[in-house]
């Protein structure tokens, strides 16, 4: 087969992969950019954010603590309907709620609740990218991979001369090896 022949059949490969792998490849990326600050720290979790509130609320009456007392708080919350279960021990009760929790320091009064709120549409990204889906997608996301690969090796021949792979592009390409290597080397 003939160079050009070559260089048309690469550029029109890369072109249609790159096209078909958009919308994955911003998902993985808008994921990834969270998941990376959820690390570090600047979230509290990355599926949802997450609130605090102090209050004070009444002890139970002759110190028990049965479900009226627990539906009775919920209801001074306006939490009732999120209801789950509650679990209590030595000296504190802990109301857990559909998204969220309610802990009441039972010596005193004190009570925290805690709300869950979720991050719409980060959520099902990060669904993705963890592949919490299985199943088909894994298959799915192997063949996004290998579309990947494929755009990579591709790219390195779509342009020709001083731009290409044996110009500007073999120091671009090189740089791009190197970097990751080093934050290997020194992070390791």
């Amino acid at each position: 087969m003939q160079t050009k022949t070559l260089r048309k059949w690469n550029n029109a490969l890369h072109r249609d992969i790159g096209y078909l792998c958009v919308g994955m490849t911003l998902i993985y990326a808008i994921s990834g950019i969270v998941l990376n600050h959820f690390k570090a720290g600047d979230f509290s979790h990355p599926d949802y954010s997450q609130s605090s509130i102090n209050m004070k609320v009444d002890l139970p009456q002759n110190g028990k603590v049965d479900q009226t007392y627990v539906f009775n708080i919920l209801e001074k919350i306006k939490e009732r309907k999120s209801y789950k279960s509650f679990v209590t021990g030595e000296g504190y009760l802990q109301i857990f709620l559909t998204n969220g929790s309610v802990y009441i320091d039972l010596n005193n009064g004190e009570a925290q609740v805690e709300k869950k709120t979720p991050r719409y549409i980060i959520r099902e990204f990060n669904q993705l990218h963890f592949n919490n889906l299985k199943r088909f997608y894994t298959w799915f996301s192997d063949i996004f991979a290998a579309g990947l690969i494929t755009l990579a090796i591709t790219g390195l021949f779509v342009l020709r001369g001083k731009n290409g792979i044996v110009g500007r592009g073999a120091w671009l390409t090189a740089i791009g090896i190197i970097i990751p290597a080093l934050f290997l080397i020194f992070y390791s």
